[in-house]
């Protein structure tokens, strides 16, 4: 069986997206990769319908984008998410945004969601179930090789 990261949303670069220099708006960068992490929300099964049934949901208190190519107004372009690591409290997740037509990575986005219980408001343990149904797919996900500039920071040299 061959593994893929997962891949659901797909655009094209609109014209009002692009700035006065004729790429894609680093503003826009973030809504995709965000676009993208609910899509990858939902694919977990941590989403709305979680949201519901358990009265708990997950809040993002860390990301970072890591900004490599420009896009341009018609691009092509799709993301590919990992799950990273799980346990149970936290959630790390990694999104590649991809140009379709020209052929490479043109960002990437981390993220750590923290889980909350929405009746206390503060951030709890998930369910055991829940737990250990995301720790078989982090399995899977690790049987992927790793993307790029996993855990990166800035770095100035000096």
């Amino acid at each position: 069986m061959t593994l893929y990261p997962f891949k659901k949303y797909s655009a094209t670069v609109p014209a009002q997206w692009v700035d006065f220099n004729g790429h894609m708006n680093t503003k826009y960068y973030g809504l995709v990769i965000y676009d993208a992490h609910i899509d990858f929300t939902e694919h977990l099964d941590l989403g709305e319908r979680y949201r519901y049934a358990n009265n708990c949901s997950k809040a993002l208190v860390e990301s970072h984008c890591i900004f490599e190519r420009e896009l341009c107004e018609g691009d092509k372009i799709e993301v590919a998410s990992w799950l990273l690591y799980v346990d149970e409290k936290r959630i790390h997740t990694f999104h590649e945004i991809h140009c379709v037509n020209k052929g490479y990575r043109a960002a990437a986005g981390e993220h750590l969601d923290l889980h909350i219980d929405l009746a206390t408001r503060r951030v709890a343990p998930m369910p055991n179930a829940v737990l250990q149904r995301l720790k078989l797919i982090e399995q899977q996900f690790a049987q992927l090789p790793k993307p790029a500039r996993v855990g990166s920071t800035i770095k100035v040299a000096k």
